[in-house]
C-alpha cells in the first residue's frame, strides 16, 4: 500500500468530513461505502471522532501542512532556548521536516498514532465495528489493516520505540495526535501526556506545537 498517498488522503478528507457524522447509522455506512483507499480510513476516523461532537482538523489538510506546522513550532522552540546545552538536537533544518520525500514507515506511524488517538477516549462498540468491517471501502488490504489497528491500537511505548530519536518525526506524530484529540477528555489528556513522554518531547516544545496548531 502507498501509505504516503493514504495519509495525504486521510488528512485532506478528515478536514472536510470530521464532525459531520454524529453517530453510526445507515447513512454513515453509505458515506463510507462511497469512499475508497485513504478516504475510507478518513471516513472511519471521522465516524469515530463524531461520537464526541466532531473535530475541526482544518489545519491538517495535507502531509506538507503537518510538516510545516511542526517546523514552525520547532523554530519557535529553538528561539526560546536560552543556552546551547538545552538544544539536544542542535538546530534541525527545515529539510528534516520536509514531507515531500516522506518514507512509508513515517506515514504508517503517523496513521497508526492517529487511529490510537481517535479511540483513546473509549471502546469502539459492536455497531461501529460492523460498519467498519462491512463498509471499509474498496481496498481489501487497507480494510484489513484498519480493522487490525482498531482492534489492537498501537501503544505509546511502541510509538516511542519506532520514532526513536527522530525529533522532527516526533513533533509530527504528536501534532497529528493532538489535533485528533480535540475534546481533551481525561483519557485523551492521559494519552497525550504519555505520548509526549514516550516521544521525548519536553513541555516547552509540546506547548509550542499546541500553540502553532491553534490550541
Amino acid at each position: 500500500m502507498n501509505f504516503n498517498r493514504i495519509l495525504n488522503e486521510v488528512l485532506g478528507t478528515v478536514t472536510k468530513t470530521a464532525g459531520k457524522i454524529n453517530k453510526p447509522s445507515q447513512n454513515t455506512a453509505e458515506k463510507i461505502t462511497q469512499l475508497g483507499g485513504g478516504a475510507a480510513l478518513a471516513g472511519i476516523l471521522s465516524m469515530v471522532l463524531g461520537r464526541s461532537g466532531g473535530a475541526k482538523l482544518t489545519k491538517l489538510g495535507s502531509l506538507a501542512a503537518l510538516g510545516s506546522i511542526a517546523y514552525q513550532a520547532y523554530q519557535n522552540y529553538q528561539k526560546n532556548q536560552s543556552t546551547a546545552t538545552n538544544q539536544k538536537d542542535g538546530n534541525l533544518s527545515e529539510a528534516a521536516f520536509n514531507t515531500t520525500q516522506q518514507s512509508e514507515d513515517k506515514s504508517v506511524i503517523i496513521l497508526r498514532t492517529m487511529i490510537a488517538a481517535a479511540i483513546s477516549d473509549g471502546e469502539i462498540d459492536e455497531k461501529e465495528r460492523a460498519i467498519i468491517a462491512e463498509e471499509g471501502g474498496n481496498d481489501p488490504e487497507l480494510k484489513q489493516w484498519v480493522e487490525q489497528e482498531i482492534a489492537h491500537p498501537i501503544t505509546v511505548a511502541e510509538i516511542g520505540r519506532i520514532v526513536g530519536n527522530d525529533t522532527a518525526l516526533a513533533t509530527q506524530v504528536y501534532l497529528a495526535a493532538r489535533i485528533v484529540c480535540q475534546e481533551l477528555t481525561r483519557k485523551e489528556i492521559v494519552f497525550l501526556s504519555q505520548l509526549a513522554t514516550a516521544l521525548n518531547l519536553d513541555d516547552v516544545l509540546v506547548e509550542q506545537l499546541e500553540k502553532q496548531a491553534g490550541f
